[in-house]
């Protein structure tokens, strides 16, 4: 574990004199912008770092029917999920920022599968009610609800995208071609360098249609996110291997890592790259793996406690403080400021935030009061602390016990600049005790499906982009209640206002903080202001690694054409075989591809061991969410099948649910396969998969008519029969629908949801507050 520490002086970076590669030619204004933005910190004035992209909001479509989808995402969707018009939320809910760029969401397989609405997350949620989310704000009441109309639109939209491959006109790069890359670049390095020279790879964004403003956002991403892991002295910048700059170089002891810091966690790595080093560039490298891919590292090294082992933080806030010499029980004027906050946008409670200068620069650390039915609040607290002397805060010291024990704090977050002046987070308990994340019950973040706020994901969320994420004139609510209050002497009203600095005070602390980071960005060639579909560096690269994978992304990962992954399938153990079966049907979540790379890595023999020899990365805020929303799988033998061969549709939820499974043929005419006259109870078992036709069924599906046939498949938690679908087993053993589309847009308005939605704006909360659970999904087969 490695030691943090302090620099000696305030970091100044010499922006015109950085190192490291060319970057890309801007326009000139784009210069003098960050130029004006400097001098405007510099002298205080009022500025607002980098946020104007937040106003740049997609403008609509020419094409008809993507003007229409626009314009139903517009209404009921952009209050939560486009930057620039959220409302009620302090950053995009569920990490999607920027719905009304159609051309994103298209190539975005976790929401969108083109030509197959059924099986579009983006769709099914809205068609299970579980999108939108409660109305942001009582004007959205009116606006935000989805109509049979609404749904159809956005069923037209993705029903006439292009199936084939979005950027066919793009070279492909296979792996091989990044390790030969790597490896011109090992050997050509004097020997003592390649040793602690290492790679970043952003291939996989490029070979899975990334557009180039997304690539150069990971770019950032990837130099923020090693300037972050960094307890160098000065900010890095990182150089691009080839003219594309899709591999980026990155010398270790200019961030202060070693070799061994970087097997430790290239060896946790279920997605290292399918690569093939000669033993020269092992030998030269010192590393079996010298490249890693971005994405997941961004996504691995953010998350705690990794992230803790990686900067070698401590157990305990009272170490952490130690360790920074900072001394909070210095309660002299002018030795810090402080703010008390009523509420705001991420906390349910109280907080009593406190800065303390350091020689790094600054640190905040955040009191988190939870409300709790029968205990003053933080500002009662604070007032009776205020009756002695000296007045406390509410910092544990290790040890649970503090100056005021009237003043009980349920977390501390802390902020601190570390060294070369990027940031760094840690959070405890309230004994002072590191933690990795927090119960929903005293922070949220909007940003993750799952509410949680965890080091250190959640913190790159708000300050990614400014060191503080404090509102300009944010009026500090402890001072005015102190300053009223009756009950407090002079001198005991004055010894705690003197702890609370005048407002234009702090605002110029902040400024010079936020300034000083603005300068630290710029000499790594990082954008703060910059927005990646709508969100910040950092958690647009992690939720990029969270989306979906595709076949063809997984046999790119691999390195192989998709065709050898069906044979990998054939031969391997049932796990391989389960989810390379699955896959060719449709995108599976993240989780469950890298569980099977390491067998795809033995399959392929690779001279570079790259199956982990580490736990994987684990922590709060994984990517993927299966125990957290209901997951339904449908699967059949085979994608093509002949005329007259025998249909089973195999399913398996991850939730108890009464499951519907439908069948629309080429025509465009549904049929309910399940349940129905035979086989009329349809409750099956979370984690147990059902066939239909069952084993004893009395009946079997023989396919009759040519063409493309999907296989739509629900359950509900608590509805035997969904979509306004009403069985009569009397006249039909199996329910006839008709022209499926109109059917939807008949019945589907008309129905009442199953059950009343959750007054959280959170799909789950921790005490089981839900929305009812249906889960969705489609496959389609060819008949020939």
């Amino acid at each position: 574990m490695r030691s943090l520490f302090v620099r000696s002086k305030m970091p100044e970076a010499d922006i015109a004199g950085a190192g490291g590669t060319a970057s890309a030619v801007k326009p000139w204004w784009a210069s003098l912008r960050k130029v004006w933005l400097l001098l405007a910190l510099a002298l205080g004035l009022e500025v607002s770092v980098g946020r104007a992209e937040e106003m740049a909001v997609p403008t609509q479509p020419s094409d008809p029917v993507a003007a229409k989808a626009y314009g139903v995402f517009d209404r009921a969707c952009a209050s939560c999920h486009q930057t620039g018009r959220l409302k009620a939320l302090r950053l995009p809910a569920g990490n999607v920022g920027n719905i009304l760029d159609l051309a994103a969401l298209a190539r975005n397989a976790g929401l969108v599968m083109a030509g197959n609405a059924d099986a579009s997350p983006l769709y099914t949620s809205m068609q299970s009610r579980s999108m939108p989310m409660e109305p942001a704000t009582p004007a959205d009441a009116n606006g935000g609800e989805i109509t049979a109309t609404d749904l159809a639109v956005v069923r037209d939209w993705i029903e006439q995208l292009p199936t084939g491959d979005l950027c066919a006109d793009r070279p492909h790069i296979s792996g091989q071609a990044v390790a030969t890359m790597v490896s011109k670049a090992v050997l050509a390095t004097e020997a003592a360098k390649a040793a602690t020279t290492r790679y970043v790879s952003l291939v996989p964004l490029a070979n899975s249609c990334a557009s180039a403003d997304e690539i150069e956002g990971a770019r950032q991403a990837v130099a923020l996110l090693m300037n972050a892991l960094s307890l160098g002295l000065e900010p890095v910048k990182l150089r691009a291997l080839e003219p594309e700059r899709l591999v980026l170089e990155v010398e270790l002891t200019s961030i202060g890592w070693t070799a061994a810091t970087w097997d430790r966690v290239a060896h946790r790595a279920p997605a290292a790259p399918f690569v093939s080093f000669e033993p020269a560039v092992t030998a030269a490298s010192k590393t079996e793996l010298p490249v890693l891919n971005g994405d997941w590292l961004a996504s691995a090294a953010t998350r705690a406690p990794f992230y803790y082992e990686l900067m070698g933080l401590p157990e305990s806030l009272s170490a952490l403080l130690a360790s920074l010499r900072i001394d909070m029980s210095d309660l002299k004027r002018g030795a810090g400021d402080r703010i008390g906050i009523r509420s705001s946008a991420v906390a349910r409670g109280n907080r009593l935030l406190e800065r303390r200068s350091f020689a790094n620069g600054a640190a905040w650390l955040s009191s988190e009061f939870a409300p709790t039915a029968g205990r003053p609040d933080m500002f009662d607290m604070m007032v009776a602390a205020a009756q002695s002397a000296p007045t406390g805060g509410a910092i544990p010291d290790g040890s649970g016990a503090r100056a005021q024990p009237q003043v009980q704090a349920d977390a501390t977050l802390m902020h601190f600049d570390l060294p070369n002046g990027f940031p760094a987070f840690f959070t405890a308990n309230p004994t002072g005790a590191r933690v990795n994340d927090l119960p929903l019950s005293m922070l949220r973040d909007d940003s993750h499906p799952a509410g949680k706020v965890a080091v250190a994901q959640s913190c790159f969320s708000c300050h990614g982009a400014v060191p503080l994420a404090l509102p300009r004139g944010r009026a500090d609510d402890l001072r005015i209640r102190i300053a009223a209050e009756p009950s407090l002497t002079k001198e005991a009203r004055d010894r705690a206002l003197a702890l609370h600095s005048e407002a234009t005070d702090l605002q110029r602390r902040i400024d010079e903080d936020r300034a000083r980071y603005l300068r630290v960005a710029t000499a790594a060639g990082i954008e703060p202001q910059r927005l990646v579909e709508g969100l910040e560096l950092l958690p647009a690269l992690i939720a990029r690694y969270g989306r979906d994978v595709t076949a063809m992304e997984l046999a790119d990962i691999v390195d192989v054409e998709p065709k050898q992954l069906l044979e990998f399938g054939r031969s391997g153990s049932a796990a391989l075989a389960e989810v390379l079966g699955r896959i060719a049907f449709g995108p599976l979540p993240r989780s469950e591809v890298d569980a099977i790379l390491p067998e795809l890595a033995a399959r392929r023999g690779l001279r570079t061991t790259v199956v982990p020899t580490a736990p994987a990365i684990d922590g709060a805020t994984g990517v993927d969410l299966d125990g957290r929303r209901a997951r339904l799988v449908l699967k059949v033998q085979r994608l093509a099948f002949q005329t007259g061969d025998l249909l089973t549709v195999t399913a398996r939820s991850n939730a108890n649910c009464y499951l519907t499974v439908v069948t629309v043929d080429a025509r465009g005419r549904g049929t309910v396969l399940f349940p129905n006259e035979f086989e009329p109870n349809n409750f099956i078992e979370a984690g147990r998969e059902i066939h239909v036709p069952g084993e004893k069924a009395p009946y079997q599906f023989r396919l009759r008519d040519k063409g493309q046939e999907t296989l739509i498949g629900v359950c509900a938690a608590t509805s035997k029969s969904v979509d306004g679908i009403h069985h009569d087993f009397e006249k039909q053993r199996f329910t006839e629908l008709g022209d499926y589309r109109a059917f939807l847009n008949r019945n589907w308005g008309n129905r009442e949801p199953v059950e009343a939605k959750s007054k959280s704006k959170l799909p789950v909360t921790e005490a089981g507050n839900k929305p009812d659970v249906q889960a969705r999904t489609a496959i389609r087969i060819l008949i020939e």
